[in-house]
């Protein structure tokens, strides 16, 4: 079972280009204000050892309220809310280019700190550019294996360069929390909703690519009352895996914007979200009502 923490990038070096605003409709409707600024990174792969993450954006623009990379809004001087500004790293592709060719034999993680996939992605093209190095570097002996995780049905547009990683040596996953797309626009207000994504599943393993969920964060109350249906959509969609993270950080930096939007979800939403500030039971619960979900169900390479 994969589990992702929160890590604060090491000391990756940037300097300011250009900075501009865009206007956009979020998902649902919403008239929103984005500040794009573009920047130039001196290192592409963050982390150690044999275990790399790749960021081509600083922020993101989907907003999900439950975001543990809501830190680096202070970390990266930013003064708007989670979700209205952008960091662009133009020189991306290039630098992690570079970068290949001194590390053999690891793993890519698609992405920490941003979705790769979010909507200024239409513009730039950075993660499109960065997954063509990373494919034709995947293609030599020793070259990396890439996990990409996005909520996101934006991924489709790059099916000609998911196809040219060699077999194994890619895997795509879907962050979801519930397949109910009204629930979502609470929740995930920038986001595409669920429906597509889980389409994108199957329109990924139809032609080969290996995509699952990542079921991410377990929300209270949310993902308890939809992780069945939303498994028997899995199901369907010939979902190759699914894995699951716990919510973290509900005491810190999370908590209020959570308990803001689950104001929408109704009392007993609420209540369950209290009841999750109590670890000690909560995740045990959580945990074995997973086992018990699960149970009877094949996602090919899921543990």
């Amino acid at each position: 079972m994969l589990a992702l923490n929160a890590r604060r990038e090491p000391s990756q070096v940037w300097s300011s280009a250009r900075v501009n605003c865009r206007q956009w409709h979020r998902e649902k409707g919403d008239r929103v204000t984005i500040k794009i600024e573009e920047i130039t990174c001196k290192s592409a792969l963050t982390g150690s050892g044999d275990h790399y993450r790749l960021n081509p954006y600083g922020g993101c623009e989907h907003a999900c309220v439950y975001c543990y990379a809501t830190y680096l809004t202070r970390w990266r001087g930013q003064s708007g809310p989670w979700g209205s500004w952008v960091q662009v790293k133009t020189n991306i592709p290039h630098v992690l280019e570079r970068e290949l060719t001194r590390r053999r034999g690891i793993e890519v993680f698609l992405s920490t700190a941003c979705d790769v996939y979010q909507p200024v992605e239409e513009r730039y093209r950075l993660t499109r550019q960065c997954l063509s190095v990373l494919a034709l570097a995947a293609q030599r002996d020793e070259g990396p294996a890439v996990f990409l995780l996005t909520k996101s049905d934006r991924v489709l547009r790059d099916l000609d360069v998911l196809e040219a990683f060699p077999e194994g040596k890619l895997k795509v996953g879907f962050s979801i929390t519930t397949h109910r797309d009204e629930t979502a626009t609470i929740l995930e207000p920038g986001a595409p909703p669920p429906s597509r994504r889980i389409a994108a599943v199957a329109a990924l393993a139809a032609v080969g690519v290996p995509a699952g969920l990542f079921v991410s964060p377990v929300l209270p109350y949310v993902t308890e009352r939809d992780l069945p249906a939303l498994l028997d959509r899995a199901e369907k969609a010939d979902c190759q895996f699914v894995d699951f993270d716990m919510l973290n950080y509900l005491d810190r930096h999370v908590g209020a914007r959570l308990r803001e939007a689950y104001q929408h979800l109704g009392r007993h939403a609420q209540e369950r979200l209290e009841q999750a500030r109590d670890t000690s039971r909560y995740e045990p619960a959580v945990r074995r009502m997973i086992a018990r979900v699960m149970q009877g169900r094949h996602f090919g390479d899921s543990t």
